[in-house]
């Protein structure tokens, strides 16, 4: 194995040893336990001959070697105290080594449950006092109370690491929101935009193949000409929508506004549908957002019209007394009981109006499809502009 394999392993040794945390955490306490290890058995050279503070080293390299290889911490914190208690017997003035279990039991706070961690700083303790009891260390409150800090500042370690946790989890969640309703949002814009330029298209090709049957070839060249238009606005406003799915600016995203409704019933009447449009409110008054979206209705209650209704008719009228409120009512009964619940349309006006605060409203009213749009407070807004 050439050295540059065996450097990859043991970095990943390492980084497993740390449990998630930077891979620095992990090197330091290593190398702080072997030089603890270290620093205990040269205060013991003197000595002749030196059995136990050499043994006491054998096992607390043991140890970290189990340390880079089993995840459990409490093991290792077992082998150093086993470590500590053999070093204890060859007894050195201000001695080093029982702060190897103050760090071990700092170790095993920051990485093991708060029960596993309580266990390890009583064994710590616990190898003190009987040392202290068979009189081989000095001063033994010092290093108890160095145990006990040790596993405070672990435990704040721990703590640390899951409320980091937490955050991240709840930014991915976000993240995941942010992403699902952006999503949604994109849908709800791609079906407004195909369903309105197909249903006015299909209808203005209809026209023309009728007026080229009855020989009125101007009739079938303007309903052709408008078709055209709306195909290509529509493609226009999905290559936008494209666009802002691969670019954080919207600003290149076209946003209908409420003066914008006039051109779109406009559009619907080029396309032989009679729609009568009333509205005793200043449309260039109405904020952007609030006329996005009763734009954004009305051409889906429109779209609906074409695609459900016996006969193409329909009614907008767009008030403001309390409330700015948008009615589309088709007087002609639907088809079939599917326009309510056909494809996303009826649930995409229904987001688009809870974003701003506003309530829509759908279904059969003697005999009539009305779709009813209302958004509370919204008019002193458009009063203030105005």
């Amino acid at each position: 194995m050439s050295v540059t394999s065996v450097v990859a392993v043991v970095r990943r040794r390492v980084e497993l040893a740390g449990d998630g945390y930077p891979p620095l955490y992990p090197a330091v306490t290593l190398a702080a336990s072997a030089g603890l290890t270290i620093g205990a058995v040269v205060q013991r050279l003197p000595l002749e001959p030196p059995w136990w503070a050499l043994l006491g080293a054998a096992i607390a390299t043991l140890s970290l070697v189990v340390d880079l290889w089993i995840p459990s911490k409490v093991v290792c914190a077992v082998l150093a105290a086993v470590a500590v208690a053999v070093m204890l017997m060859d007894p050195v003035p201000v001695d080093v080594a029982p702060l190897l279990l103050a760090l071990t039991t700092a170790i095993a706070a920051a990485m093991e449950s708060l029960r596993r961690g309580l266990a390890v700083a009583a064994l710590s303790v616990a190898v003190v006092l009987v040392g202290s009891q068979a009189g081989h260390l000095q001063s033994p409150a010092v290093y108890v109370l160095a145990i006990l800090c040790g596993w405070l500042v672990g435990y704040m370690i721990l703590y640390q690491k899951l409320l980091s946790q937490n955050e991240l989890r709840d930014q991915r969640a976000r993240s995941e929101q942010a992403a699902n309703e952006e999503r949604r949002r994109i849908a709800r814009e791609v079906h407004d935009v195909i369903a309105h330029s197909l249903s006015i298209t299909m209808l203005n090709v209809t026209g023309a193949r009728r007026a080229l049957q009855q020989g009125a070839d101007d009739e079938a060249l303007e309903a052709l000409e408008d078709a055209e238009r709306l195909g290509r606005q529509a493609m226009t406003e999905i290559r936008y929508i494209v666009k802002v799915l691969g670019s954080s600016d919207d600003s290149a995203a076209p946003t209908p506004s409420a003066r914008d409704i006039d051109r779109l019933v406009d559009d619907y009447r080029k396309a032989g549908v009679a729609v009568s449009f009333d509205v005793d409110v200043d449309l260039e008054a109405i904020p952007a957002p609030l006329g996005a979206a009763l734009y954004r209705i009305t051409q889906e209650s429109l779209t609906n019209v074409v695609k459900h209704s016996r006969t193409p008719t329909a009614t907008v009228t767009l008030t403001a007394d309390a409330d700015i409120v948008l009615c589309v009512r088709n007087p002609h009964s639907p088809v079939t009981g599917r326009a309510s619940s056909d494809g996303s349309g009826i649930d995409g006006m229904k987001q688009r109006a809870q974003l701003l605060g506003g309530v829509v409203d759908a279904g059969g009213h003697q005999k009539a499809w009305v779709v009813r749009a209302a958004f509370p407070g919204a008019a002193a807004a458009v009063r203030r502009a105005g």
